[in-house]
């Protein structure tokens, strides 16, 4: 048998016991976010390898192959990083979950990917493939990020990862939108269904980005808007508008391929050093959290202290339990009071009430978090359902929705729930 401490029942330890979790809480949180980071980084390096080993096989191997390897042997660090940083999180998150058997998938990715690279090297997989099988496992690793933030409860935290989501999302859309662009200046000609793609690409950058903005910081969003007039960004506009204005089997000049690509990587170049800074920003809030969760259990605990050694032998009922003059749901229930006129902290209920004032607090801040959250899984069903059902690809179900959304003007969360709705009707 495992023997266990017991803890000593009182309302001033379950107090300090509440806060002690809190920080025991944020700590976990700190090793999410470490993995978190190391997640970024190897969508990152993945996208770096898709790109340089699309231009390998659309040369037939005659370049980028030592850009590519130079490539490949920096990953294959990376995912030593990634695997360190997955057994930190583990084992601070004991619970089983689907994040479980996600991460079991990613594992299976990357230990395939080894060969996967060797079959490229030789030529043996075709251009398409190649970019559908690494934006495979980045997709699987973007879902982690998501499956994280769907399961923080620290509503700061929790914001910032909602905002980190949607930039990497946005920035793998950019990344397929320079691997399809180097096609299609790559074979000399324009293809209908090709150009219907990266316009699909595009919607769905501008999906991610948007909600990106709206959840990030005013730094963010002003290094956002920063990055919106470089000339990277410019050059990569005109270049794009090159794809999406030219006819069916118009002739596209092979020598734009690298210039795209190159413009391209710059522009993914930028959005990556938002991402650094928006995970240096989270990091810093974090560590302030856990800095204030600190202070705060310290001065709770002094308090508690001063507060019993001043108590007589016969307590008195003016302020404890007892007190008739406190309404019932006053004493352990956050209330709207004139912020000019503190609570006295002269009872152990006046930390109670200051205890509840920071649950509501938190839980008020992340409600729309997850309202963010639940609406895109509920748009993920409905697009799983409409790719079954219809046989469509996922940018043609989400297209779909879109479309539908436009042209009955509603909200696209609201055509989804219709979906699954009718779908559950008919089960």
């Amino acid at each position: 048998m495992h023997s266990t401490t017991k803890l000593n029942i009182s309302p001033d330890n379950t107090i300090l016991l509440a806060k002690t979790r809190h920080i025991e809480e944020l700590d976990r949180l700190s090793v999410s976010i470490q993995f978190v980071e190391s997640i970024g980084w190897m969508v990152h390096q993945l996208q770096a390898e898709r790109g340089a080993s699309c231009l390998y096989l659309a040369s037939a191997g005659s370049r980028f192959a030592k850009e590519r390897s130079a490539i490949i042997e920096q990953n294959q660090t990376s995912e030593a990083g990634f695997t360190e940083a997955l057994q930190r999180y583990l084992s601070h998150n004991t619970s089983a979950d689907a994040k479980q058997t996600l991460v079991s998938w990613i594992l299976l990715g990357l230990e395939q990917l080894r060969p996967f690279r060797h079959q490229v090297t030789l030529l043996k997989i075709p251009f398409s493939d190649c970019i559908q099988s690494y934006t495979r496992l980045i997709g699987s690793l973007i879902s982690l990020i998501f499956e994280i933030t769907d399961n923080t409860v620290n509503s700061k935290i929790s914001t910032y990862l909602v905002a980190l989501y949607n930039l990497v999302q946005g920035k793998e859309f950019a990344g397929q939108e320079r691997a399809l662009g180097s096609h299609l200046f790559g074979s000399g000609y324009m293809q209908l269904e090709h150009q219907h793609k990266l316009l699909e690409l595009i919607a769905q950058q501008d999906r991610h980005f948007e909600l990106f903005s709206q959840f990030g910081t005013e730094p963010l969003r002003e290094a956002w808007r920063a990055s919106m007039v470089t000339d990277a960004h410019r050059m990569q506009h005109a270049y794009r508008n090159k794809l999406t204005a030219a006819k069916d089997q118009q002739a596209l000049s092979r020598a734009d391929s690298d210039a795209w690509f190159d413009v391209c990587s710059q522009r993914l170049t930028e959005i990556w050093h938002i991402q650094c800074q928006l995970v240096a920003a989270m990091h810093e809030t974090l560590n302030t959290l856990s800095e204030q969760a600190k202070r705060d259990l310290e001065n709770t605990r002094q308090h508690l202290d001063e507060l019993r050694n001043r108590q007589s032998p016969a307590t008195s009922v003016d302020s404890t339990f007892f007190n008739l003059a406190i309404p019932l749901e006053n004493a352990f229930t956050f209330l709207a009071h004139d912020e000019l006129t503190p609570y006295p902290m002269e009872s152990i209920i006046a930390l109670l009430q200051q205890q509840s004032q920071q649950l509501a607090e938190i839980e008020n801040e992340l409600s729309e978090t997850k309202k963010s959250l639940a609406e895109r899984k509920r748009i993920e069903r409905a697009k799983g359902l409409l790719m079954s059902k219809l046989g469509l690809t996922e940018m043609e179900a989400y297209k779909m929705l879109r479309n539908t959304a436009m042209e009955q003007n509603r909200k696209l969360i609201d055509v989804a729930e219709n979906i699954i709705t009718l779908s559950t009707q008919g089960q």
